[in-house]
């Protein structure tokens, strides 16, 4: 496994904002890759998506939000860019991931229900990978604005199952953090749209920047 350099950023939700955040942090350091955490856009069309991409000169994995359409999950499909139910290797690391987030009553395009999650989850799993997903793993950075837990038990199921090195999510915009439990380092970079990333090394041990722009 060789060290790498991570742009992890999330919830970008279609503004100028984070495609600047974007431009301007990969011109400010040299990175191996960018993971972007879902919720490129909200119930936004592909082209955003597709700046997004021609934007990123450098490896970029990503999952989808609950906010983006079946549409962008081909998309990132298509760019072979999905860690979306399937793992992808990269500079000797294993990266893999689920997106989307449960069932809610806002009936988002890109809700699951927490079984079929785990079951994809675990499918796509390896022991100390990198996990990435849109929805927070419950109790890890995912506190809603009145102090509640809202990440998903089915995501958290399977981190305790498989122990990956590092998991990223985003989705709560208000809870952005690093907390490391039982030997994994969880991240919430924060909204993209807000000027919210993290800058996370990943060598034989981790070091994560909660960054802004």
């Amino acid at each position: 496994m060789k060290d790498m350099d991570l742009l992890v950023c999330s919830d970008l939700h279609g503004s100028e904002e984070a495609m600047e955040l974007l431009k301007n942090a990969l011109e400010d350091d040299p990175f191996d890759a960018v993971i972007i955490c879902g919720d490129f856009t909200t119930d936004g069309s592909t082209k955003y998506v597709r700046e997004v991409i021609e934007a990123v000169n450098i490896p970029l994995l990503a999952v989808p939000g609950n906010c983006d359409s079946i549409a962008i999950a081909a998309l990132l499909e298509e760019h072979q860019m999905s860690v979306h139910s399937k793992r992808v290797k990269l500079k000797g690391t294993m990266f893999y991931g689920f997106g989307g987030a449960p069932p809610s009553p806002h009936n988002m395009p890109f809700e699951v229900d927490e079984a079929i999650m785990a079951e994809k989850l675990r499918d796509a799993a390896v022991r100390k990978g990198v996990m990435i997903t849109h929805t927070p793993a419950y109790g890890m950075n995912d506190l809603s604005m009145n102090g509640t837990h809202t990440g998903s038990r089915a995501i958290l199921k399977v981190a305790t199952e498989y122990r990956p090195r590092l998991a990223l999510s985003g989705h709560m915009h208000e809870s952005r953090g690093a907390e490391a439990s039982k030997g994994t380092m969880f991240v919430n970079p924060g909204a993209a749209r807000d000027g919210k990333f993290a800058k996370v090394r990943l060598s034989k041990s981790i070091k994560v920047c909660l960054c802004s722009l």
